[in-house]
């Protein structure tokens, strides 16, 4: 049985970690525009980080819930365009506390895919990818002047 520990702790990653801002910090106060900036020197925007972790947690919920999403032919496909910011943010955060839910159903955790993977093992890499790519959207918008954001950041 997966432990209560882990499931806080692995839930706590989709929140942005406790050492780390929340993805909506992150996310506060900007707007479609900046989102879309794509700072001089590195490779993407804002909104095309968000874009990629919100593909990977859509292709993670919808095999949580019982379907087969097809495992992209290239790495490319899993960067989709970014689309309307505002429905973007929404889905991305939605599909965070969504994963935090699963993350600390110890039944679900314990489970294991179709494929034979653990759930649990699941949840760690996904919860570890949307906190990578989590610190990119923060260097992006210290890049763009647009740090910390309003209310505050990571700092202090």
């Amino acid at each position: 049985m997966v432990s209560g520990v882990f499931g806080k702790a692995t839930g706590n990653l989709f929140l942005g970690g406790p050492a780390n801002v929340s993805w909506e910090q992150a996310l506060k106060g900007l707007g479609a525009e900046d989102a879309a900036r794509v700072p001089p020197g590195l490779p993407h925007s804002a909104a095309q980080v968000a874009a990629h972790v919100q593909f990977w947690q859509a292709w993670l919920l919808d095999a949580a819930a019982g379907q087969a999403p097809a495992w992209p032919e290239h790495a490319s496909a899993g960067w989709p365009p970014p689309g309307d910011w505002a429905a973007l943010r929404a889905e991305l955060l939605a599909g965070q506390a969504r994963l935090r839910e699963l993350s600390r159903d110890p039944d679900f955790a314990a489970g294991t895919t179709p494929q034979g993977q653990p759930w649990a093992a699941m949840l760690v890499n996904f919860a570890g990818h949307g906190a990578y790519h989590l610190g990119q959207v923060v260097l992006v918008r210290q890049a763009l002047g647009l740090w910390p954001p309003p209310g505050g950041g990571d700092t202090w």
